[in-house]
């Protein structure tokens, strides 16, 4: 049965990419739902009802979420391989103060990660 509302609708949306990014941010970064929920600033329990598709994200996680699926998309973009984007993610950066992107993203710290990553993919290299 279609949903006929235009608010319905984008709170399906919205809960069904809530769900596929926490899936990708916990199975191909290894992050847990805790550590998700630190990117995005969320409480754990949230994270893990987006996974299980029982609730739309609020508006004010819309913009972190959506800066994990441009962290997907760039990864995909500027790496080859999952595996060449796997050690990446565990280099420390001098664009990152020596730290690796993951541990960045274990601090919250998402949209550092995003602008490295742009910068790579707009040819330049960090």
């Amino acid at each position: 049965m279609a949903v006929a509302d235009p608010a319905a609708r984008k709170r399906q949306h919205d809960t069904k990419v809530a769900a596929a990014t926490v899936a990708w941010a916990n199975e191909t970064l290894a992050l847990t739902f805790g550590e998700i929920g630190a990117v995005v600033d969320a409480d754990e329990r949230t994270v893990r009802r987006w996974r299980g598709s029982e609730v739309a994200p609020r508006t004010r996680h819309q913009a972190s979420l959506e800066a994990l699926v441009d962290l997907r998309h760039l990864l995909e973009q500027v790496f080859e391989t999952r595996e060449a984007a796997a050690v990446w993610l565990e280099t420390p950066l001098r664009g990152l103060g020596g730290h690796t992107p993951l541990a960045r993203l274990r601090r919250g710290r998402l949209q550092e990660v995003v602008d490295v990553l742009a910068t790579m993919e707009a040819g330049a290299f960090v």
